[in-house]
């Protein structure tokens, strides 16, 4: 096998995403876990065994994440909706329909959201250390399933190391007490500041520490394997919540580290865990169900302005309303299901997309002399041929009936999925829904939303010595390879 593998690079919606693709059997698209650059990763000969290991048993797809490492820099807070998108794109690229998945403790929330609405794609999945809800996901800590005093120390740390100490291969002492040597911390701060700037890096893991999928892990059809080392930095409680929320998935618990681990030591349980459900695993679970974001619109007061201007001059309405309706739909990657009458109901893989084309509908609309309403919610959804139907359609409706004149009304679980987006949104309590078992957290789109959270240009320059390292590194990993065992050995 080639060492580095040769980068290849698929055509993302936030440009270009740096993968590689090695070994042979199943493919297994791998979400490099932070920090991550495809040239670096190779050069350290423990990590260089880890990934060839993943090789032994499949074809491994490994990509940067967007603003991480090769893969281009972003311009705003990215979301889990296109991160999720950034995985379809590079299995598009290599040319493959299907897949299984391999993430870790920052990356899993975008495989979980991939795996859920997408489950034709997703042949299985592998998490190591997720969790349901990041630490900035609720006010109180206490809310969150099995969160601990270990849980608010290891999360503080994690969280000032990326504030303040970034570059200086301080992640890694997280993973493990025996990883905290002078060698080891040099070569891994490099890894850091060749993934990302701090400014950069805090932008990619945003939404992953606003996160709530508790109800999207329940619409994961795939296989699923759910990783904990003893030790790890979510608490047992915490993974254990995702094992219980994905339907029939296995909970295997790794042993805790020891003073003496090295990094290979530390890798190695975790290489060898997804062999198993790759090799014998079985494909996706009742592919016609995934995870879909529904979007229901209606003209408010119709029956009354139909009644002011006329048959012919509502007839003209309906039709130029249902031509911009068609359009902005269409531009958002979404399709109309039905429409009847004044209402509308539209279907989009991603709900950050489905509330921008409610406001933007919503403000086109205005010219005809017309206001609308929405309401969007997002839920497994069953496809039957072009038609749509499941529980979560019902909500949706009962949703949008519940929302005022020019209002983008949506449930919690579209507001939980968007977070990183830059859409704001005002509380509208806890409703019942009509025909609809319990009662419903309810959020209106505040106009003040800016749609995306920009993120500052960089400034800062790459050390020198960085350039060098990274210029041997894509030329001769060997020297480097081996620069490192006579430093071990010294």
């Amino acid at each position: 096998m080639e060492i580095p593998p040769q980068t290849r690079y698929a055509a993302g919606s936030g440009g270009s995403l740096a993968y590689q693709e090695f070994g042979d059997g199943p493919p297994l698209v791998m979400i490099a876990p932070i920090p991550s650059h495809l040239d670096l990763m190779w050069i350290n000969t423990d990590y260089a065994q880890m990934l060839g290991r993943l090789g032994t048993f499949a074809r491994v797809l490994l990509f940067d994440t967007r603003g991480v490492g090769m893969s281009d820099p972003v311009d705003h807070v990215p979301t889990l909706e296109e991160q999720a998108d950034d995985v379809e794109a590079v299995l598009d690229a290599a040319g493959v329909d299907s897949a299984f998945v391999f993430a870790m403790l920052s990356s899993t929330p975008s495989a979980v959201v991939f795996a859920a609405r997408a489950p034709g794609r997703a042949r299985g999945l592998i998490l190591y250390e997720p969790y349901a809800q990041g630490p900035d996901a609720v006010e109180d800590h206490s809310e969150i399933v099995g969160w601990d005093e270990r849980s608010e120390r290891m999360f503080k740390l994690y969280g000032e190391i990326v504030a303040e100490h970034w570059g200086e291969g301080r992640t890694l002492t997280l993973a493990s007490p025996g990883l905290a040597s002078e060698r080891l911390q040099r070569a891994w701060g490099l890894l850091e500041r060749s993934a990302a700037s701090p400014t950069s890096i805090r932008a990619v893991l945003q939404a992953s520490t606003r996160v709530d999928l508790r109800a999207t892990l329940a619409m994961v059809q795939a296989p699923s394997i759910v990783l904990r080392k003893a030790d790890g930095l979510p608490s047992e409680g915490m993974v254990r919540q995702v094992a219980e929320l994905i339907p029939d998935a296995e909970l295997r618990k790794l042993p805790a580290s020891s003073e003496v681990d090295s990094l290979a030591a530390v890798l190695r349980p975790v290489a060898d865990q997804p062999e198993r459900l790759v090799t014998g695993g079985s494909s996706a679970r009742g592919a016609q169900r995934r995870l879909a974001t529904v979007l229901f619109s209606d003209i408010v007061e119709s029956t009354e302005l139909a009644a002011r201007i006329g048959d012919e001059s509502w007839r003209g309405v309906l039709i130029r309303h249902g031509e911009l309706l068609r359009r902005h739909v269409a531009e958002a990657g979404g399709r109309v299901v039905d429409t009847a009458g004044d209402g509308a109901f539209s279907l989009f893989d991603g709900p950050a997309r489905a509330i921008r084309c409610a406001e933007a509908l919503r403000e086109e609309v205005k010219e005809l002399g017309v206001r609308i309403r929405a309401g969007l919610h997002a839920g497994e959804c069953e496809f039957l041929g072009d038609g749509v139907a499941g529980i979560a359609v019902h909500i949706g409706a009962r949703v949008c009936a519940a929302a005022g004149a020019d209002e983008v009304l949506v449930s919690r679980t579209v507001r939980d999925l968007v977070v990183g987006s830059g859409l704001r949104f005002e509380a509208r309590g806890a409703r019942e829904l009509k025909g609809v078992p319990g009662e419903w957290e309810l959020f209106s789109l505040a106009p003040d939303s800016t749609g995306r959270v920009p993120v500052a240009a960089d400034q800062s320059k790459t050390r020198l010595t960085d350039r060098m390292v990274l210029a041997i590194a894509r030329r001769r990993p060997q020297l480097l390879q081996a620069a490192g065992r006579l430093y071990t050995d010294s």
